[in-house]
């Protein structure tokens, strides 16, 4: 099945998407930092249960560095530089920050794995990303304030993560390459957990929901299905470009949550982003 992958990609996107809207029901209620943190450790915990079940061994003593590359940028720094950037930004904006995604990852292959983009690919990509433009265009008037940084440098971190990952399910299964390097992230947060569980033990049950939903399907079981999408893609940019699709989702999702109503330019930019995506998979 030529898009297998997608099966496994989309609600990994999905996931993502809907954990940057559900993140604002814990602002206020526990700090960045150890939101992070708990987040981490739910997300390894989800997926060493999986390893314990399958008996999967540990990684090789060449490899450690890798998966610690890829926990702490991809999950520990990813997790610090999102959250903060949305405290700033609402979860539709950031979405279309993270929509340069794509584009980043598709260049850095390009350039050191050699994963050649044909000139149509490329063409149905800036199809996609023009899409975003008329999301963040549409009312005239481009905000730019710290959340858009943080949020970039989060959309360069997610970037790094996909390339360390394809370069590890080459050796690994998606379950092994996403546990060990998430095990990695949520180490690196091990001196902040005694301040989250302080701070756990005082949040509304609805809070604690949301920040379960985001450790164990934000994080772990999202990642696991994007790890696995990455394993059958033939491109690094066939699954990345799907990272798209966030700003569109979180937009239904910010409406039927907290009555963000979208306006037009998000309708006719996501048609265009979908429209584009609907494209690159079938041309190119």
């Amino acid at each position: 099945m030529k898009h297998k992958y997608l099966i496994y990609s989309l609600p990994a996107v999905f996931f993502w998407a809907s954990s940057s809207v559900i993140v604002r029901l814990t602002f206020g209620n526990i700090t960045i930092m150890h939101l992070s943190a708990v987040r981490s450790w739910l997300a390894a915990l989800t997926l060493l249960v999986f390893c314990l079940i399958k008996k999967i061994p540990p990684p090789k003593k060449r490899d450690i560095p890798l998966f610690i590359l890829s926990g702490v940028m991809g999950f520990a720094m990813f997790s610090i530089c999102f959250n903060t950037g949305l405290m700033y930004l609402t979860a539709a904006t950031g979405n279309v920050v993270m929509a340069v995604v794509p584009v980043i990852t598709a260049l850095i292959a390009q350039f050191l794995l050699k994963e050649r983009i044909r000139p149509l690919g490329w063409f149905f990509i800036c199809v996609s990303f023009s899409g975003i433009l008329v999301l963040i265009l549409w009312n005239g008037v481009l905000s730019i304030n710290s959340g858009v940084f943080w949020i970039l440098a989060a959309a360069f971190l997610n970037s790094i993560y996909s390339l360390l990952q394809r370069h590890l399910v080459r050796s690994y299964s998606a379950l092994q390459s996403c546990a060990f390097s998430l095990v990695a992230g949520a180490l690196a947060f091990t001196p902040f957990m005694p301040g989250a569980v302080k701070e756990l033990a005082v949040i509304t049950p609805m809070v604690a929901i949301a920040i379960a939903y985001l450790g164990i399907f934000g994080g772990g079981i999202g990642y696991l299905l994007w790890s696995q999408g990455l394993a059958l893609v033939k491109r690094t940019a066939d699954a990345t470009n799907l990272l798209y699709l966030p700003p569109f989702i979180a937009s239904i999702l910010a409406f039927a949550m907290f009555r963000e109503l979208p306006d037009w330019g998000t309708v006719i930019g996501g048609l265009i982003i979908l429209f584009g995506l609907w494209m690159y998979q079938k041309k190119a």
